[in-house]
């Protein structure tokens, strides 16, 4: 075999040395592409109320921060999207303004929402209008006023006093202050409401619920107090932790209906409530979300050991987890799992299944009490109407001159199941898989208003069609 010479070698080497300086070269030039870009100011207009900081809190590029272009557009989309989900705006602007080639500056521009809200009160006491539509019955429905004051001092607080009157009589206040301290990452919120009702539900009989009414004056009264702290070090993640107080009596029929409405065969019921949460919310846009993800664990202890009478002692988990994707422009598929668990026994006064605040569609008739719920939802949403802005210059009113909407063919499926350890036999979908199918339109519109219409068909071989005024997922 022949042997390299001394010059073969030294070609060989230099070739080598030629090769690793165009690879460092090449890897040089593609770092001086990269577009590197200096925010050197944030000019905010239309905020005549909002202050500032309140702003600058929810925006993820800010004044002398440093990045490439991509991640400073991407930053950019995602701080529009961040104020958008405050709730204080009809629209937000979020546009570059180019000094050089490589500094810029941000203009924001903001259309502020009318944040005091003096209405009347005419809302429906059953688990959902479907529900009492059956009915009609107008003796079911609250009436009265409310006053929101949102942005208080122009800086995300809210007032909330209630007076309420007809099937349920309540009287609340509520102050929040989403932002204490210097970097706006601690929030407390503080109420209270007493509420007297002459009807109450004392259990369930063929999922639907048993309703006991008293005449000559209220069959439950109760008082409730509670003090909520947030951390919010992000933008997407907050903790909160909260205390709270309630004070509930019922009448003597009521307890010798459901004798387990309270802890055993007694009138009154005291006790403390400590919880916390998290939360991480990725959504884009949150009244009605297209792309993104969300999930939230809480936890509740529902008596603590003192201060108590007749207490619950029970304690409950309740998850939730949901997912968005956009395969198309004009598709959103959306995934969500939900569930509670219940340690200890819960009477009735805090027992709650799905039927409510949870449902599986196509079952807003039935009421499913319960310990503990799993609830499985899937969505396909078509969006046949683009999110549309419109001004109407001739409403005199700036704050409501921005008329927003868009419309969502929204194909779905359903699944849950409810275990019930005392009342299964009497309720026949507890312990059992329910299912639910269907078809519907959702309208968005502004000030976060949602309207749905479906048509549904469940496990049981039921057809209805159904209004809803909340998102889908």
């Amino acid at each position: 075999m022949a042997r390299a010479t001394p010059s073969h070698t030294s070609r060989r080497c230099a070739a080598f040395l030629a090769l690793v300086l165009l690879t460092i070269g090449a890897v040089a030039q593609d770092s001086a592409n990269v577009f590197m870009l200096r925010v050197v100011g944030v000019q905010i207009t239309g905020n005549r109320i909002t202050k500032e900081r309140i702003i600058l809190r929810e925006m993820l590029v800010q004044e002398g921060d440093s990045m490439d272009a991509t991640l400073f557009y991407e930053r950019l989309e995602r701080s529009r999207q961040n104020l958008m989900n405050t709730g204080l705006f009809n629209t937000v602007t979020l546009a570059p303004l180019y000094i050089t080639m490589r500094t810029v500056v941000v203009q924001v521009v903001v259309n502020e929402r009318w944040y005091l809200w003096p209405a009347v009160i005419f809302d429906l006491a059953d688990p959902n209008f479907n529900t009492w539509w059956r009915t009609k019955d107008l003796g079911r429905v609250n009436y009265g006023a409310y006053l929101y004051r949102y942005n208080f001092r122009g800086r995300n607080e809210t007032v909330y006093l209630k007076a309420q009157f007809g099937y349920t009589q309540q009287f609340a206040l509520r102050y929040k202050v989403p932002n204490l301290d210097r970097h706006q990452r601690w929030g407390l919120s503080v109420g209270g409401s007493h509420l007297q009702q002459a009807e109450v539900t004392a259990g369930t009989l063929n999922n639907e619920r048993i309703l006991l009414n008293n005449p000559e004056g209220p069959n439950r009264t109760e008082w409730k107090a509670d003090v909520e702290v947030s951390l919010r070090r992000g933008h997407d993640v907050r903790h909160y932790g909260r205390l709270g107080f309630v004070k509930a009596s019922v009448t003597d029929t009521v307890v010798a209906t459901a004798l387990d409405y309270f802890d055993g065969n007694v009138t009154h019921t005291r006790f403390l409530t400590l919880g916390y949460g998290i939360v991480w919310d990725r959504r884009d846009v949150r009244i009605y979300p297209r792309r993104g993800h969300f999930a939230e664990l809480r936890v509740d202890r529902y008596g603590l050991g003192f201060l108590e009478e007749s207490a619950p002692g029970i304690t409950t988990i309740y998850a939730s987890l949901k997912k968005l994707w956009m395969p198309a422009e004009r598709l959103t598929l959306a995934l969500s799992a939900r569930g509670k668990y219940t340690d200890g026994t819960p009477p009735y006064y805090v027992q709650q299944g799905l039927g409510y605040g949870d449902m599986v569609r196509g079952y807003e008739y039935y009421v499913i009490d319960g310990e503990h719920y799993v609830l499985g939802k899937a969505n396909m949403v078509v969006q046949l109407v683009r999110p549309t802005t419109k001004r109407l210059e001739a409403v005199p009113m700036e704050a409501f001159r921005t008329l927003y909407f868009a419309l969502y063919l929204n194909l779905f499926a359903d699944a849950g199941r409810v275990q019930d350890s005392r009342y299964a036999g009497q309720n026949f979908l507890a312990d059992q898989w329910m299912s639910g199918y269907g078809i519907g339109l959702d309208l968005v519109s502004s000030y976060d208003q949602v309207l749905r219409t479906e048509l549904t068909l469940n496990a049981l071989g039921e057809r209805g069609f159904f209004l809803h005024f909340t998102q889908p997922f």
